[in-house]
């Protein structure tokens, strides 16, 4: 038989989207390194410098996409104290269209499919559009954006931090300009991998 399990691992891959929005905007993986390197004074500096960041709580998430992920997204950053606007054509509780919510969001969150019309939605246009500072994290699919122009704007300045948790054909090449990038925050497409996932699917 071939079965449908929707939101089979939208806890997971919500609980990765927070996981990721904290280890970018704080620094975990660097900081993690430093201590592992006997660095905590890198470069004559001590960690509270080098690694201070903005509380999330206070700020505005914006999730692009509200299914079962983009819902248990929303309800646990809502519980870290974020205020969360959303965007989805076929959702008639989302509180604001894309141009909308990229111009209000310190942080946006993908949680669409990948279509026709969603396909490399996030171009050069929409990323100036992103507030300065602000963040970027992508649970759903590569598809979602286009990684040249996310690369540029990340190397700008213009976002602050990124984290992706799936990549073009399954694979970032280890020089791939955002593997060097501080505060980007890149996983293998793990989102879903959790043995409750497994359970949802087969039970």
């Amino acid at each position: 038989p071939v079965l449908r399990a929707p939101g089979r691992n939208a806890d997971a891959v919500a609980e990765l989207a927070v996981g990721l929005l904290l280890a970018a905007t704080r620094g975990i993986v660097a900081a993690d390194h430093d201590v592992r390197d006997g660095e905590i004074f890198r470069d004559g500096t001590i960690p509270y410098q080098r690694f201070r960041a903005w509380q999330v709580a206070g700020r505005t998430a914006g999730l692009v996409g509200l299914g079962a992920v983009g819902r248990a997204t929303a309800w646990r950053l809502e519980g870290l104290g974020m205020r969360v606007i959303t965007c989805d054509p076929f959702a008639d509780d989302a509180t604001h269209d894309l141009d909308g919510l990229l111009a209000e969001a310190d942080v946006v969150s993908m949680h669409a499919a990948v279509t026709p019309d969603t396909h490399r939605m996030m171009s050069a246009e929409q990323f100036a559009a992103m507030r300065p500072g602000s963040v970027y994290l992508n649970t759903a699919r590569a598809g979602l954006h286009d990684v040249d122009a996310l690369t540029e704007a990340l190397r700008s300045g213009h976002l602050v931090a990124a984290g992706l948790d799936h990549f073009d054909g399954e694979h970032l090449p280890p020089d791939h300009p955002l593997a060097s990038l501080p505060r980007v925050v890149l996983t293998p497409h793990i989102g879903g991998t959790t043995y409750d996932t497994e359970a949802n699917h087969t039970t």
